[in-house]
């Protein structure tokens, strides 16, 4: 099938199929990207020991910011595309495609020599205490991740843009191929050749330029209906455009930065005042156990990524074709399905969180009985956490950027800054725990009563849109008799 009928059959087949479809190797590329870090994280903390996850673990905050970044080009480029595939205007639609490409490039290597430069005092305003073995193995470990961000966010890109013009397999086996190498370098850097935390660092670089290259071979293959404008089409007010249809998914990122600095200085505080767990490694063993936590609560996240990767393109392509019906019933259909995934993960982080944190330990005790713990009180609602994703993704996909910015500020914004802050002074270490679950469980109430009314507001579209169209036919039909 061409690329252009497949583009086209998003406003026309049947939802569910065409969002399995879609949703389904989107989901298990947007999985094996995530393994990356995981499979980092497990690796680390099985064959180097607590304090080199824990350096690996305080990096969050970098994350944060390279998914923030990528974010803007993934979901903005990809939506803003389908818009214009949806309105049949592909020079647009090649424009955009050109600009998004140097975009990745240029954040990319803005990101590495920034990061590369500070790297000592940004693990420091992370949380470690310099001079630990936690600040050492994540001062080594973010110098050369750094190194490869070019080939990260070249391929996020790209991946995006494949899934875009329905190609989410392709795309699927482009992040898969980096997810298994990353796996198997890891195994032998790691586990076989004593490489330690630089092992990992190397494997995940190298991974994410082998898969950079398949996704670029896409392109250059001739697959894409989209071609390269070239350089005469670069134009700054469409890659801030992009950005900011992109803004909300990245603000939620940019705040998570803020709350994850703000998380592992309250643990390292409270942790080392704490009088049970301060004699049994204090601030530093509560890091690497909410790390695990906050990674196993992200598998959450990822897989809602992976469906809003399908359904973000066909709620574009619809809203912008004025197929409302198809629209509302795409993001239902798209909270079900992560809804479905988030029960099975939630369901394993509150009846078997002992065994979900050794998954990361060599069995060590302590950190799997405060991790277990800690799952347990502050990711209570985080069953929840997907489907606050799709509803402020939804906004953005229909180019509503304020309210998707709100929706996604709510939750790390209004609620989680002031509860790390004025929890823990009644609480302790508890109440660091305490800030998730009450933020969690205030923007839930707020996002809902939001995402109900705008249901009822396709709704009443899609009415109106029907009585138009029967009068439209009516009046065409007392012409023609005449």
């Amino acid at each position: 099938m061409a690329v252009n009928e497949r583009t086209l059959k998003m406003g026309t087949a049947p939802i569910f199929p065409m969002l399995a479809s879609m949703a389904i190797p989107g989901l298990l590329g947007a999985l094996t990207t995530y393994l990356y870090r995981t499979v980092d994280q497990m690796f680390v903390g099985n064959f180097v020991g607590r304090n080199a996850l824990g350096g690996v673990s305080v990096l969050a905050p970098f994350n944060n910011v390279v998914i923030a970044l990528s974010l803007f080009i993934t979901i903005g480029g990809a939506s803003q595309i389908s818009l214009a595939m949806g309105k049949k205007d592909y020079d647009r639609a090649n424009r955009l495609f050109t600009n998004i490409v140097i975009q990745a490039i240029a954040m990319a290597l803005l990101v590495s020599v920034i990061f590369y430069t500070f790297a000592k005092p940004f693990v420091s305003v992370c949380g470690a205490k310099e001079g630990t073995e936690v600040y050492n193995y994540a001062v080594a470990y973010l110098k050369i991740i750094t190194l490869g961000q070019v080939f990260n966010m070249l391929n996020q890109g790209l991946a995006a843009i494949i899934r875009t013009e329905g190609a989410a397999k392709y795309s699927m086996f482009a992040n898969i191929i980096g997810a298994v190498c990353n796996t198997i370098l890891d195994a032998v850097l790691i586990a076989g050749l004593g490489m330690g935390i630089e092992g990992a660092a190397i494997a995940t670089i190298v991974s994410q330029f082998i898969g950079a290259a398949f996704s670029a071979a896409f392109f250059l293959s001739g697959k894409s209906s989209l071609k390269w404008a070239g350089f005469r089409v670069v134009n700054v007010k469409i890659m801030v455009y992009v950005a900011q249809m992109g803004i909300a998914p990245s603000i939620f990122q940019m705040l998570s930065f803020v709350t994850n600095i703000m998380l592992n200085k309250s643990l390292q505080y409270y942790g080392d005042l704490d009088p049970v767990y301060a004699l049994i490694g204090g601030g530093e063993l509560c890091i690497s156990a909410v790390s695990i936590v906050n990674t196993v609560d992200n598998f959450i996240v990822s897989t809602t990524s992976g469906i809003n990767q399908a359904a973000s393109p066909l709620i574009s392509y619809n809203y912008g074709a004025g197929n409302y019906d198809r629209v509302r019933k795409t993001s239902l259909m798209s909270q079900a399905m992560a809804g479905a995934f988030a029960v099975v993960i939630w369901l394993f982080m509150m009846c078997a969180p002992r065994f979900v944190v050794n998954l990361f330990s060599s069995g060590d005790e302590a950190l799997i009985e405060y991790g277990a713990m800690a799952m347990r009180t502050c990711k209570i609602f985080a069953l929840f956490g997907g489907y606050q994703m799709l509803i402020s993704m939804y906004f953005s996909a229909i180019g509503k950027p304020q309210i998707a910015t709100f929706v996604s500020f709510s939750r790390h914004g209004i609620f989680l800054i002031p509860a790390l802050y004025i929890l823990p002074m009644f609480f302790g270490l508890k109440g660091v725990l305490y800030a998730n679950a009450v933020s969690d469980g205030c923007s839930l109430v707020v996002v809902t009563i939001m995402y109900i009314k705008e249901m009822k507001r396709l709704k009443k579209l899609q009415i109106e849109q029907e009585r138009g169209n029967r009068t439209n036919i009516s009046l065409g039909g007392e012409k023609s008799w005449t």
